[in-house]
């Protein structure tokens, strides 16, 4: 039985690269509109999916998309929303972007479900999470169900918390893995064998985390080992200051989002110029 396609997008290209990695997009995927005809056309034949229309005639389409640039999401939202669209019972959702649902609040006032979704890295398959109206959410799951993609929901409003989340996995992750690499290097090993063992000494981690959560954390710190600690601290003095500041600094914040007190470790502040630094402003 052929599926009628039900899902419009307003466009501004490039748009994201996931949108085109959508299995069966093109049985789904109808009116394409965008800043003019031939920009909507590109865009079209570039997903290989839909037809370029003008916001007018974007039809009855119950789900309607929204990808592009940042930088072009304003103007595209603007387009939108001067478009004269009937937007009740229809759901408007970003495709791919900094923006969330707190930002389609214009066109919630006008009766449309809003929402946002954004594809995740690391699967083998292509996967999202998504948050927003549980109607407009409804009709994001149909879609990606028949697109053969697993949707993560999120509560309302809450993107920027994930978003937060992914960057403690990632940006604020990247920084502590060089510093166990240098830590290698410094101890002698070769590049090679120091990006091994810190990917083992990760996944030891990583393992243990998924099997006990918090109660896993293990090692020098929750065993309050200050002898363990001191001596880790003074051979990173010697070789580099800003890797034991860094050491010391992420164990104090360590302790205190684990619930330990960090009184212990302050002892040490005497002893290390760096760790004075470190436990400054501390109560």
């Amino acid at each position: 039985m052929k599926i009628s396609p039900w899902v419009g997008l307003f466009a501004a290209g490039p748009v994201s690269p996931a949108l085109a990695r959508l299995p069966g997009l093109h049985a789904q995927l109808g009116p394409v509109t965008a800043a003019s005809l031939r920009v909507a056309s590109r865009i079209a034949n570039g997903l290989k999916a839909g037809y370029h229309a003008i916001p007018q005639n974007i039809g009855d389409a119950p789900l309607l998309l929204v990808s592009g640039p940042e930088a072009a999401l304003p103007a595209l939202l603007e387009l939108a929303l001067s478009s004269g669209l009937d937007w009740s019972n229809r759901a408007l959702v970003l495709f791919d972007s900094q923006l969330d649902s707190h930002d389609l609040t214009a066109f919630a006032q006008l009766g449309a479900e809003v929402a946002s979704l954004d594809p995740l890295d690391g699967f083998s398959d292509l996967r999202f999470c998504g948050e927003g109206d549980p109607l407009a959410l409804r009709k994001v799951k149909r879609l990606l169900t028949a697109c053969q993609s697993y949707l993560y929901v999120l509560e309302p409003g809450k993107k920027q918390v994930f978003s937060a989340g992914l960057a403690f996995t990632g940006t604020l992750a990247t920084p502590l893995l060089a510093a166990a690499v240098d830590c290698f290097r410094k101890a002698g090993l070769g590049p090679k064998d120091a990006a091994v063992i810190a990917e083992r000494a990760l996944l030891v981690t990583l393992r243990a985390w998924q099997k006990a959560g918090r109660q896993g954390w293990s090692g020098v710190l929750p065993q309050r080992d200050l002898e363990a600690v001191r001596r880790q601290l003074a051979a990173l003095g010697e070789e580099n200051s800003i890797l034991g500041e860094y050491f010391s600094q992420t164990a104090y914040m360590a302790l205190d989002l684990f619930g330990h007190d960090a009184e212990w470790l302050r002892a040490l502040e005497e002893e290390t110029p760096f760790t004075k630094a470190a436990g400054a402003g501390k109560p």
